[in-house]
């Protein structure tokens, strides 16, 4: 069983994947799967993902008629056999220690999930910059090290945000739950995340930047 699973969904990215895939190839953590979904791209995304699975043997590419990013996922998500899971869009950058370290402290704190802290990117003015709602600052400071689950956390539950980038997952903990992407909603971001808080019994908070997007 490889450390941790990587689900990537792919539509029609071609300007951003390299990016993306070379921050994940070149992981501290090497004991990984790469899974890319590429739904129904019309540009040269899967051209692109073809040329890395031919170069690293840790790459699986699917390719099929674009149902969206739901149906995607969960596709990538069934295939996942890590002990822990990492879902990021495509056009997402992390850190290149992000999975060894998270994997890490997940394993120290028996975590049903990790959540981390994240760096924002304005595109239009080329900058990295922080915000409240992904530094969570004030979760980190009233957690600490501990593990938690919602119920201690109260209110502050609505100050997590619902994206699944900022956090890995117990691979094992989300097949149990069942936990999936539901299909057809355009924020389908929050079903999985509350099913995923409101089921888990230990979350550990991770105080690194370790994702840049």
């Amino acid at each position: 069983m490889v450390k941790v699973s990587v689900v990537i969904p792919v539509y029609n990215v071609e300007e951003f994947l390299k990016e993306c895939l070379d921050s994940i190839v070149n992981q501290t953590l090497e004991d990984i799967e790469i899974i890319c979904v590429n739904d129904g791209s019309k540009d040269k995304s899967l051209d692109i993902l073809n040329y890395y699975a031919e170069n690293d043997d840790r790459f699986t590419v699917i390719s099929q008629e674009n149902g969206g990013h739901a149906v995607a996922t969960n596709r990538g998500m069934k295939l996942a056999e890590g002990e822990y899971l990492y879902l990021m869009d495509s056009d997402d950058i992390v850190e290149l220690t992000t999975l060894e370290e998270t994997y890490n402290y997940a394993k120290e704190k028996e975590a049903d999930f990790v959540i981390f802290q994240s760096l924002n990117y304005a595109m239009d003015e080329d900058k990295i910059y922080k915000t409240d709602i992904y530094s969570m600052d004030h979760i980190a400071d009233f957690v600490g090290d501990s593990v938690f689950n919602y119920e201690d956390l109260g209110d502050m539950i609505f100050d997590i945000p619902v994206t699944p980038w900022s956090k890995l997952y117990n691979n094992q903990f989300i097949k149990d739950i069942g936990a999936t992407f539901p299909e057809g909603l355009v924020f389908d971001d929050n079903i999985f995340f509350w099913d995923v808080l409101f089921n888990a019994k230990r979350i550990a908070f991770y105080r690194k930047y370790l994702f840049k997007r």
